[in-house]
């Protein structure tokens, strides 16, 4: 009876759970499109969701043309499935997240949501998207306090000038990771980032009576390589900030350095947000030009020079021209030489060291070609010119070489011999590196050996002290493994150093940096005590001190340090210390612990 009475309860519930699926699949779906917000300022995101219910089919549509939003990221699929009272529900749904561009009035069409063959259609839907004045007068984010800004150098510029563009972030509230997957599309420019710490330096600074905490999250050089009203388009990034939590509770944990949000009624959430685009006005360069001109815009000057001034008929010279100076070094070739036919040149070897400094880049270009003169007599190589437009006086500007002058001489003393020496082959293969045999004296002398000499014994010493320094290690190891405590003591400097180290990366007002310094001390006293450092404050790291029979020095030493971190963070300005003084004077602690425990 009993078996019986299970194959007729999994038979009910297999029947019940077919009758609920048959339930949903004879239900009509239900299809509902949704914001999260009726009313954005620029810059802001929204979410757009389209959901189905009572389908098991997962919605398919095509995304609308939509004035003055751009997309961020999308679609995001998602299906849940509920059971309430005897009856099971599903809910798929596809969300698009925005973000608003310019001010006015926005109106999200109706979209045909496809279910397998069948149709449906959603109702139209109204946003508000408001400006704000910020400082400088543009849309920004009056009342956010999250936002991003795009700043460029300048705004009209020449074809070739490059401009700086500082995508910068201004919070009022912990931001604490963020994310760029590319750099905005700038059609008409090429792009350079200029490269950074991985973590930008806050700034504090006051907007309209509001303070700030800022950081330059980006950096990039554009140049423009046509003229025209030229569109950067925005940086989108995504930021883990700080918000507010819906959680509530006592708070247990009087730890100052006890960073998680989570227990001082916040929490984190990862967002989107979108720079403001940027229209540059990129004039052409004036007629006429130059006809020797190729583009180049900036400050150069030329070099050229022989590596001899005599040479045989037929033996190689090098010909070298550099270029030093700023501009837009990418985009240019350096002139080639005009050279009488009585020279073979060869394909010559370029390099190139442009780095960015000020904000521009610099450096220098350099060709060397390889020369060989067949004919005897003077060669005279017109100089070399190159032409760029200076930024500064608005005006092209030819620089010169100079006149190059080589005297070719007869190997033979008489007339020109133009069928020996090298070939083009063999000139070829002067280009690359050749080691050279040099002989040397060589002294001979009688070497002494013996079976049991002094090489053999230190051989055999070495290796028997090799094994006992593996074996000594081995027991220090299964000592370690079998003892938490002692394990715990021999990696308590290592840990140290191990904080030590990442505060040193981190920025001067950064809160992190004095929460690793003061778990840098409490925790190696806590290692090498063999106490729980997390459950302890200042008051109790000095009485036990005391009872290990510390120095008083010391003792006071350890507390001032601990205290002043306390103080530090949420009383900058009555502590008078840098990030790097407190580094300094952890690592003077440490020393002292060290060898006090």
């Amino acid at each position: 009876m009993r078996k019986i009475g299970n194959m007729i309860s999994h038979k009910q519930i297999a029947l019940f759970i077919l009758l609920s699926l048959a339930s949903i699949s004879f239900a009509q779906p239900k299809v509902t499109a949704t914001i999260d917000a009726r009313q954005v300022l620029v810059q802001e995101s929204f979410t757009w969701k389209v959901e189905v219910e009572g389908s098991e089919e997962m919605p398919q549509i095509r995304l609308p043309n939509i004035e003055k939003v751009a997309l961020l990221s999308g679609p995001m699929q998602s299906s849940n499935y509920t059971y309430v009272n005897g009856k099971m529900s599903s809910k798929k749904t596809l969300s698009y997240t925005f973000a608003a561009m310019e001010p006015g009035s926005v109106t999200i069409p109706a979209v045909d949501v496809y279910l397998g063959r069948k149709k449906y259609r959603t109702k139209p839907l109204k946003l508000t998207i408001v400006a704000a004045r910020n400082a400088q007068g543009n849309p920004a984010a009056a009342g956010q306090s999250v936002y991003l800004r795009a700043l460029p150098s300048k705004t009209t510029i020449y074809v070739g000038e490059p401009i700086s563009v500082r995508y910068k972030l201004f919070t009022k509230v912990g931001v604490y990771n963020y994310q760029v997957d590319k750099l905005p599309d700038a059609v008409g420019f090429w792009a350079e980032e200029i490269p950074q710490s991985s973590q930008p330096r806050l700034v504090s600074e006051v907007i309209d009576g509001v303070r700030y905490n800022t950081a330059v999250l980006k950096t990039v050089l554009y140049y423009p390589t046509r003229s025209g009203d030229l569109v950067i388009d925005p940086l989108n990034t995504e930021l883990e900030i700080e918000v507010k939590s819906n959680q509530r509770g006592n708070r247990r944990f009087n730890d100052p350095f006890f960073n998680d949000p989570f227990f001082s009624g916040k929490r984190k959430a990862n967002k989107k947000f979108v720079s403001n685009p940027l229209t540059i006005h990129v004039m052409s360069l004036p007629d006429p030009r130059p006809a020797n001109f190729s583009g180049a815009v900036g400050n150069f000057k030329i070099q050229a020079g022989l590596d001899t001034n005599a040479v045989f008929a037929n033996d190689a010279v090098g010909l070298s021209i550099k270029l030093t100076g700023s501009g837009n070094f990418k985009s240019l070739k350096l002139p080639e030489p005009e050279l009488p036919e009585a020279i073979d040149v060869f394909k010559p070897e370029r390099t190139e060291n442009v780095k960015i400094r000020n904000m521009k880049h610099n450096g220098t270009k350099k060709s060397t070609y390889l020369l060989v003169p067949r004919t005897p007599g003077a060669i005279s190589i017109d100089p070399i010119e190159f032409t760029y437009f200076d930024l500064n006086s608005k005006k092209y500007v030819t620089r010169s070489s100079g006149k190059l002058d080589l005297t070719v001489y007869d190997a033979e003393g008489t007339l020109p011999v133009v069928t020996s020496g090298y070939s083009r082959e063999e000139v070829e293969l002067m280009q690359e590196d050749i080691r050279y045999i040099k002989a040397a004296d060589t002294h001979f002398v009688k070497a002494q050996t013996s079976p049991l000499g002094l090489g053999f014994w230190s051989w055999h010493l070495i290796g028997v002290l090799a094994i006992a320094l593996v074996y000594g290690m081995e027991m220090r190891s299964n000592q370690l493994q079998d003892n938490v405590e002692l394990r715990r003591r021999a990696n308590a400097v290592k840990l140290a150093r191990k904080r030590l180290q990442k505060a040193e990366k981190l920025a001067e007002d950064s809160e992190e940096l004095r929460a690793l310094l003061h778990q840098c001390i409490t925790g190696f006293i806590g290692a090498r005590l063999n106490v729980a450092e997390n459950s302890m404050d200042t008051a109790e790291f000095t009485a036990l001190l005391e009872e290990r029979g510390i120095s008083e020095e010391l003792i006071t030493k350890n507390k001032e340090f601990l205290e002043g971190l306390v103080m530090d963070r949420f009383a900058p300005s009555a502590v008078q210390r840098t990030a790097s003084e407190w580094i300094s004077y952890s690592r003077e602690l440490l020393q002292e612990l060290r060898k006090a425990l």
